[in-house]
């Protein structure tokens, strides 16, 4: 290993390091997470993490990694599988769009387009759900649950953004060998 401080680092590398990152948040968000005294309120570090792809680093890899993401969480815990990779892409391209709009990269602008891509998330998620399942009175249960999931993944937002700052700049700081 060489450390280098102008080291190119491809789109693919980070894409495949962010989406290594985003099965060990799926392992902690299906099982750990749990366990946590909220409820049935669970923090989406999924969605985080394809927030933080399409505002810091859209490109193929990304879209695909978040298609996979949420195909993993629906094979993890959903009864139509689908819903949540259809869910997450949708995500990535709304965050995509809106990227090119924004030029602030603060925190507080960070947890607000993760607290509205959650209720996207979580809109798109009650309608197909609707669609395909015939459940009365849906709507009425599910949107206190999306606010309040919404509330915590803005919250945790920041922080989360930070650490994958962190792992892209110690990806960028160490390159390996062509020679």
């Amino acid at each position: 290993m060489i450390l280098s401080p102008t080291s190119y680092v491809s789109p693919m590398k980070v894409s495949l390091l962010f989406f290594a990152i985003g099965i060990l948040l799926l392992l902690l968000q299906m099982t750990f997470l749990h366990l946590l005294p909220l409820g049935p309120i669970v923090p989406d570090f999924i969605l985080v993490l394809c927030v933080y792809w399409g505002l810091h680093h859209p490109s193929v890899g990304a879209v695909l990694g978040a298609f996979m993401l949420g195909y993993s969480v629906d094979v993890v815990s959903s009864k139509i599988l689908g819903i949540n990779a259809f869910a997450m892409s949708l995500v990535f391209l709304i965050v995509y769009l809106s990227s090119r709009s924004i030029w602030l990269h603060h925190p507080v602008v960070s947890s607000l387009v993760v607290l509205l891509a959650s209720l996207v998330k979580g809109v798109a998620l009650v309608l197909v759900s609707a669609i395909f399942l015939s459940v009365d009175g849906l709507w009425l249960g599910a949107i206190r649950y999306i606010l309040l999931e919404a509330l915590v993944a803005a919250v945790l937002a920041p922080f989360v953004f930070n650490l994958l700052r962190r792992g892209q700049s110690f990806l960028e700081k160490v390159t390996v060998p062509t020679e």
